[in-house]
C-alpha cells in the first residue's frame, strides 16, 4: 500500500490531499490559510540610525523583508503538517504543486526525509482549481 500526499500551495493559502491509487477518490485532508498574507505591512516609519558625526539621521531598511517572514513562516507551518503525516504514515510519497517563488521558500524548510519522500513537484499555482481540476491536472 503505497498512498500519495499531494500539498498544492501558494503564499497565502494551501490544501492537503491524500490517495492509494489514482483512479480513486482524493480526500482532502487539510486546508492552511497563512494568517499573515492579508496583513499590510507596517506604515510606521522605518527605523532611523543617528549619524555618527552631526546631527543627522537617515532611515534604514530590514534586513528581510515582512512578507518573506511571513511566508517562511508560514512554509515552515506546512512543512511540520507534512512531517506529522509522514510520522503516522498517512502517505509514502509526496507530490507538491507551488507557485515557484513560495516552492522556493518550501524547499528552504524541507528536512532530509520528507525531500526523500517528494516523486514530483510542479512549479505552478493550482490554488484556484477545485480538487477535480487539481487532480486532472496532476494526473494528465
Amino acid at each position: 500500500m503505497n498512498k500519495t500526499g499531494v500539498l498544492v500551495a501558494d503564499s497565502k493559502k494551501a490544501r492537503l490531499f491524500e490517495y492509494e491509487h489514482s483512479r480513486e477518490p482524493w480526500s482532502e485532508t487539510a486546508c492552511f490559510v497563512n494568517p499573515d498574507a492579508g496583513r499590510r505591512a507596517a506604515t510606521d516609519r522605518p527605523p532611523r540610525v543617528q549619524e555618527s558625526v552631526g546631527a543627522a539621521r537617515h532611515a534604514i531598511e530590514p534586513r528581510t523583508d515582512p512578507k518573506d517572514k511571513a511566508n517562511a513562516r508560514f512554509a515552515c507551518a506546512l512543512i511540520a503538517a507534512l512531517r506529522a503525516g509522514r510520522d503516522e504514515q498517512r502517505f509514502q510519497s509526496l507530490v507538491i504543486a507551488a507557485a515557484p517563488r513560495f516552492l522556493g521558500t518550501l524547499h528552504g524548510e524541507l528536512d532530509k526525509d520528507l525531500q526523500q519522500c517528494v516523486r514530483r513537484e510542479i512549479r505552478r499555482n493550482l490554488t484556484g482549481l477545485d480538487s477535480a481540476g487539481i487532480r486532472s491536472y496532476l494526473l494528465e
